[in-house]
């Protein structure tokens, strides 16, 4: 990652499905689906329901999560294509939760 790239999920706006930030994705809004991102802040508005995969985890006071976490060492998470690809519906996305090792170009 070359530079820090910043996705913002406005308040006022509900995704419902998969979100993928390949560095910090900003949640003032709601996330119904799947969540994987370098690292994930949920501001005091924001909600995830679903399952949380990222290497780091800010909940402002307010914030909800109501998803299964799992906070990944540095090198684990899924490429992009990766994550999309195992949360098809004939899988049940439960294989988010099987990371393989990202290349240091990645980490």
């Amino acid at each position: 990652m070359s530079a820090n790239q910043l996705t913002i999920l406005a308040a006022g706006t509900i995704v419902r499905g998969d979100v993928f930030a390949q560095d910090t994705l900003v949640v003032e809004g709601g996330v119904q689906g799947n969540v994987v991102a370098h690292r994930v802040v949920v501001k005091g508005t924001g909600w995830i329901q679903g399952t949380l995969t990222c290497r780091s985890l800010s909940i402002e006071l307010g914030g909800v999560v109501d998803a299964e976490v799992e906070v990944v060492e540095t090198g684990m998470l899924m490429k992009p294509a990766q994550a999309r690809n195992s949360a098809l519906p004939n899988n049940g996305g439960k294989a988010l939760l099987e990371q393989t090792p990202a290349t240091e170009d990645e980490a």
